[in-house]
């Protein structure tokens, strides 16, 4: 069979793996003959191999004889995203310039035994705080995937996110544990604004506060008229972006910043001086993920407004939703300043992951 002459088209396939076979001789020449003269550097003790300390010093040394390193990284992520669409592990290249999370299309490979973990857990957690007179109340956050599916290329993903958030929150009703019905504003409001960001994990300011809005919706108002307004914008570089290409290069391939405008609460002066009686006036414990814990999303601040109330976030990033509702658990604000009521903000794409519920629960003794 007479073999298919080399397109334009199909060049990028073929230029890409050449480009990595020359760097990578490069590179490891320029590894090897710089060995030779700093090999003194070396680590020369067989502890060293053995207890890991030689393989930090090698590391370091490859970075230190190489620092074009990073950038050929970030030229071969810009490459490979115009070529073939794809990122390093961690990121999916959606369509139009959007890219998600790799977790929220893994949340729903185990979805009865995930499901029966996380309603285990939350009853748990519910019945310490019914213990104490305090009520949960859970935020499920839906998938961005399932609220902007018009921007994903697998359309199976999407309605099993969504099936995934109706289940958790069928279980929880069955365990009669309240929680917030989110999604449906969430699509609703879609017409009035961006409610996540194009290239980063999270939700915008208008996300949250949509969200924020159901919540004072169903747990009802009370009397304190805090007010909000934008504070100054920031610049974000998206958390997924950067699984894919970092700094300058960002913008030339369409993944550059984009623009977060933060909101802050502020309630009458009235109201601000009855806080000097301490937290103890506040009735609302807000705890949750990087969702609620960073302040670019006012997430916060939109619920001071929803309920007319005060409202302590001790949610933490970095540390998903189990973690900091432990914390919390085994805090003093429970012990000397219990609230009325805790939100505890949950996106469902954390359910499919197999270490959110290993550690047990604050017990009731520590507290």
């Amino acid at each position: 069979m007479p073999a298919k002459p080399l397109t334009i088209a199909a060049a990028p396939a073929f230029a890409l793996p050449v480009l990595f076979l020359g760097y990578a001789v490069v590179a490891n020449y320029e590894f090897v003959t710089g060995l030779g003269r700093d090999i003194a550097e070396m680590p020369k003790s067989a502890a060293e191999y053995l207890n890991g300390e030689a393989a930090i010093q090698i590391d370091t040394y490859y970075k230190k004889i190489m620092p074009h390193r990073l950038p050929s990284i970030d030229a071969m992520g810009a490459a490979r995203y115009l070529a073939f669409r794809e990122g390093r592990p961690g990121v999916v290249v959606g369509d139009d310039g959007w890219l998600f999370s790799k977790e929220e299309f893994e949340a729903t490979l185990k979805r009865t035994p995930d499901l029966a973990e996380a309603a285990a857990g939350v009853v748990e957690v519910r019945d310490l705080l019914a213990a104490k007179g305090i009520e949960l109340v859970v935020v499920p956050l839906p998938a961005k995937a399932d609220i902007y599916r018009e921007h994903v290329s697998y359309a199976a993903i999407p309605t099993d996110l969504e099936r995934l958030y109706e289940d958790f929150r069928t279980v929880l009703d069955n365990a009669g544990i309240k929680s917030i019905e989110t999604r449906a504003p969430l699509l609703e409001a879609k017409d009035k604004g961006q409610l996540f960001l194009t290239t980063d994990t999270h939700w915008t300011p208008l996300g949250a506060e949509v969200v924020a809005d159901a919540v004072g919706s169903a747990l009802g108002k009370r009397d304190t008229p805090y007010t909000i307004a934008d504070a100054a914008p920031v610049e974000r570089e998206g958390d997924l972006s950067k699984f894919i290409v970092t700094g300058g290069l960002a913008p030339l391939v369409g993944l550059g910043p984009e623009t977060v405008v933060p909101r802050e609460a502020s309630a009458p002066p009235a109201a601000s001086s009855a806080d000097i009686f301490g937290p103890s006036s506040i009735p609302f414990v807000l705890t949750g993920t990087s969702y609620s814990a960073n302040p670019q999303w006012s997430f916060g601040e939109s619920l001071k407004v929803a309920l007319g109330s005060d409202v302590l976030n001790l949610a933490e990033e970095g540390k998903g939703p189990v973690a900091p509702m432990r914390a919390f658990l085994d805090s003093p604000t429970l012990r000397d300043t219990p609230p009325e009521v805790v939100i505890w903000e949950f996106p469902v794409r954390y359910l499919g992951q197999t270490q959110l519920w290993k550690a047990g629960l604050a017990k009731e003794e520590s507290q």
